[in-house]
């Protein structure tokens, strides 16, 4: 397995990708999405350029990503902050090495870019649904929690 940067190429698999991220999602709404793929593409497009686009493969096939966005924070623009917003591996290949490989190039591009003050801090998401891996024991801290009323 190998992890790289992505590319125009890697573009239908990450799409493919983010159909699977979505119809795994705990959110409802989410499933069965229809994209707008000229949008998801200048969407890519806007990563590659200015955040973070990994892919892993296997074989020569796309099996796994992850996405981040580098952007100011709300209130204080100034503070640029590195934010995943897509960590996605086929489910076949959980398990495997391929979230762990994409998830430590994660972590040496950010401690790399909070090394030369490029942002501040970087982030990681991970779903309800997402199994413990212990993050707290990798040198990560809950900061906050999404929510989604239900009634």
């Amino acid at each position: 397995m190998k992890v790289r940067n992505a590319q125009i190429k890697d573009y239908d698999d990450i799409k493919r990708l983010m159909i699977d991220f979505a119809n795994f999602n705990p959110v409802e709404d989410l499933h069965s999405p229809h994209y707008d793929f000229m949008h998801v593409n200048r969407v890519i497009d806007h990563i590659l350029k200015t955040g973070i686009a990994l892919v892993c493969e296997h074989h020569g096939r796309v099996i796994g990503m992850l996405l981040a966005t580098i952007h100011g924070d709300l209130w204080l623009p100034h503070i640029k902050r590195m934010t995943e917003v897509a960590w996605w591996v086929e489910e076949q290949y959980r398990g495997t090495s391929a979230g762990a490989r994409l998830l430590n190039r994660y972590i040496a591009i950010g401690i790399e870019a909070k090394d030369k003050g490029h942002i501040s801090t970087f982030t990681l998401t991970t779903l309800a649904t997402t199994p413990d891996l212990k993050l707290e024991q990798r040198g990560w801290e809950p900061i906050d929690y999404n929510w989604a009323f239900r009634g």
